[in-house]
């Protein structure tokens, strides 16, 4: 796996804040030498429209659309920026669009996860095939990260994460293979020590751990292994339940959409 393309959503804003929101997408481009695809329209566009009128919007997304080409022509960066030309499509469907033709999806998590940020995490995640880096506002990805810690059920999805996943895990110092072990029963070929052996054939520094569930959910299992090890990135496969299997049985993936990470979270489906 190589990153030779990004695609990343940014809020039409203020110079200060649209800096601030394009240093990540910039610095992962300049490190792997990646084109980048830059979408620049609000999320939440039912309140976006009600407390601005369209005119202005429409000002603020052209103003946007400008500075972000010309801070990339500064640093060098191969750089495609649109605006939302239409809304016959929803902003979750045009972000699965275009990250179909990438090789990484970047979204960052601003403040509490609205109707709008929720479908497009969905669609980013579960509609267009590709590994989609999920950034917390107060939690800025390192590049390259210095721990990555993986979440392993060999399931198809965790298999695809990692495979996402390669670029920082072959960078990163450190990697921690994590199975949450009264979760899921492994077969010994499905085992996080092969992954971990796989890994290492790849460049990778890595090693295991096994974590007991101990009455917590999966992902609060994850989290605290996390923590504990100081990780910089989670990596973890996403699965889609019915509704009402999540009602039963929860799901670490719903659990990380309705929770606010702590660090940058890798999925992929």
């Amino acid at each position: 796996m190589t990153i030779t393309t990004i695609t990343t959503q940014i809020e039409p804003a203020d110079p200060e804040a649209l800096d601030a929101a394009l240093e990540l997408p910039f610095a992962l481009a300049e490190t792997h030498a990646a084109q980048l695809t830059v979408l620049v329209f609000p999320v939440e566009t039912a309140l976006a429209e009600a407390s601005t009128p369209g005119w202005e919007l429409a000002e603020r997304e052209e103003a946007s659309v400008a500075r972000v080409r010309a801070a990339a022509q500064r640093r060098g960066i191969r750089c495609e920026v649109r605006a939302r030309s239409s809304f016959a499509y929803g902003a979750g469907e045009v972000m699965a669009d275009h990250l179909r033709v990438s090789d990484l999806g970047l979204l960052a998590l601003q403040g509490a996860a609205g109707a709008g940020q929720r479908m497009m995490v969905g669609a980013a995640v579960f509609d267009s095939g590709r590994p989609v880096l999920l950034i917390p506002a107060r939690a800025p990805l390192a590049v390259p990260p210095a721990r990555v810690v993986v979440a392993w059920d060999a399931t198809p999805a965790a298999v695809r994460a990692v495979h996402g996943a390669l670029p920082f895990i072959r960078d990163a110092a450190e990697t921690l293979v994590v199975t949450v072990t009264d979760d899921k029963d492994l077969r010994s070929g499905q085992s996080g020590i092969e992954l971990v052996h796989l890994l290492a054939r790849h460049g990778a520094r890595a090693s295991f751990a096994a974590v007991p569930r101990a009455g917590r959910s999966v992902l609060q299992a994850l989290a605290a292994k996390a923590g504990e090890v100081e990780g910089a990135m989670i990596v973890m496969g996403a699965v889609r339940h019915a509704p009402i299997h999540n009602i039963v049985f929860g799901s670490a993936t719903s659990d990380l959409l309705d929770a606010r990470p702590r660090v940058p979270v890798l999925l992929a489906a």
